[in-house]
Formats: C-alpha cells, sequence, structure tokens
C-alpha cells in the first residue's frame, strides 16, 4: 500500500510545488507508480507548473462532494497521475474537517502519493499533514525559511507524523547562507538533498515542464532525483545507472 507524503514548507516561496513535481516525475522514471495531490486549495499551483488543463473535475469538487477522488484524476504526458485543484477563484472554501482524508482512498492504486501542502501554519496545512502518513518540508538555505519549517515539523510531530526530512532548495553557495549542517541541526532531521539555484528551472516552468523531464542533467534535476531516491529508501547512483543500463540495450535491439 503507498504511502502519502506531505510535502510542506513554513512559508510560501521556497520552491515547495517544483519539488512536488518534480519529485513526482523523478519517481516516475525511476518505475514508482506516482500520484500528486495538489492540496493547496486555496492558492493551487500543480495544474499550472504541469501545462495541464485547469477544467474538467478538481480536488474541488471531491472536496465538495460533487464527483470521487477517482474521477479526479489525470495523466500527466510525463507518466504521473495527478489530481489538481480549480484555480477558479470562485472555488475556494474553507475545508470541512478531515474532508482532504478522501486522499486515502487512493493508496491501493500506487506506490507513493505526493500532497502538495499549503504554506504556513494552518488549518489547511494542518489537514493535509493529518492526512498523510510522513512529512517532507521545503526550506531555503536562511533563517526566516528555516525558523517556519521548524514550525511546520512541530505541527507534524504533533499529530505522531513521520517527518521524513528536509529538502534545501534553492542555494546559491553563497556565503552568508545557512549550511547543510547548520540547518540540519537548526531542525533535528536530516537533510535529505540540497538542491542548487539554477535557471534550468525557471526554464522549464516557462515550457510548462518539470526540469527534470526538460534538462534532466541538470544541476537541480540531478538533486530532486537524489531526493525522490531517498524517499523510496534507494541510492540514487543505482537507479540512475540501472536506468541508463536500460536505455544502451534498448538501443541496441
Amino acid at each position: 500500500m503507498a504511502k502519502i507524503v506531505c510535502v510542506a514548507s513554513g512559508k510560501g516561496g521556497v520552491g515547495k510545488t517544483t519539488s512536488v513535481v518534480n519529485l513526482g516525475s523523478a519517481l516516475t522514471k525511476f518505475g514508482y507508480d506516482t500520484i500528486i495531490i495538489d492540496g493547496n486549495v486555496n492558492t493551487p499551483d500543480v495544474g499550472l507548473h504541469l501545462g495541464m488543463p485547469t477544467t474538467g473535475t478538481t480536488f474541488h469538487d471531491v472536496l465538495k462532494g460533487d464527483k470521487s477522488i477517482f474521477e479526479s484524476v489525470y495523466v500527466h504526458p510525463n507518466g504521473t497521475k495527478v489530481v489538481p485543484s480549480g484555480i477558479n477563484m470562485w472555488g475556494l472554501m474553507k475545508l470541512s474537517r478531515n474532508s482532504i482524508s478522501k486522499v486515502q482512498k487512493l493508496k491501493e492504486y500506487c506506490d507513493v502519493i505526493l500532497v502538495d501542502c499549503s504554506p504556513g501554519i494552518n488549518g489547511e496545512a494542518e489537514e493535509c499533514i493529518k492526512a498523510s502518513d510522513a512529512l517532507l518540508v521545503v526550506t531555503n538555505p536562511d533563517m526566516p525559511s528555516t525558523t517556519n519549517a521548524l514550525k511546520t515539523i512541530m505541527l507534524a510531530r504533533k499529530h505522531n507524523k513521520e517527518v521524513i526530512g528536509a529538502i534545501i532548495n534553492k542555494q546559491e553557495g553563497k556565503k552568508f547562507e545557512m549550511s547543510k549542517a547548520n540547518v540540519e541541526e537548526f531542525l533535528g532531521v536530516p537533510i535529505i538533498s540540497v538542491i542548487p539555484e539554477d535557471d534550468k528551472v525557471r526554464k522549464s516552468l516557462s515550457e510548462r515542464k518539470t526540469v527534470v523531464d526538460a534538462y534532466p542533467f541538470s544541476k537541480a534535476s540531478v538533486g530532486f532525483k537524489k531526493a525522490a531516491a531517498h524517499l523510496m529508501d534507494q541510492e540514487y547512483e543505482t537507479i540512475e545507472k540501472g536506468l541508463i543500463e536500460r536505455l544502451i540495450n534498448f538501443l541496441r535491439r
């Protein structure tokens, strides 16, 4: 049965949604049946990142009880399954208690579910965390982002959720940035990957693709693939070597 991983951040702008869509793409490439849920129902961006249609059944329809969760699943061209939220402002609503737990019904039909959580510490974020099995937090290498990430970790622990670790995103390698060791010590959780600042991320976004799909060997792409491998308790180098060997064998046929 799949594990539901809530991907969260203590504040907006750290690259949480970018992380979710790229983790999903990487996991799919690694052969895992992956579903992404846009749990950020008030300011949803997953569909915009992936260039997916904004019409049809969305997660909002599921939360309102108008549609089943199975009717809201779409298959992205890269193979990842996606449950988008509606971007129409008239679809905004307050979540009823435990309503987002409807994602649990998908656990028998895939290997892993990633929930793009609302940023910050609020009722919407708490519902996403409660409906998940584990938390993965995304932060930037600065004190405000890391401090707010710690609050998210504390919220997850309040609900007895496993905290897998953290991703440090947008690292520029500047002396004034918090180091990986500093962030790890501050948060008290392992850093599973450090994603460097990479123009290919913004370029791929303008192309409505993930950087893992568009630029698979870019610095950011490798960082996201390492994080994806960690989520499945795998070694990235081993998985990538296997993918390359399969590609070579395919071309030789």
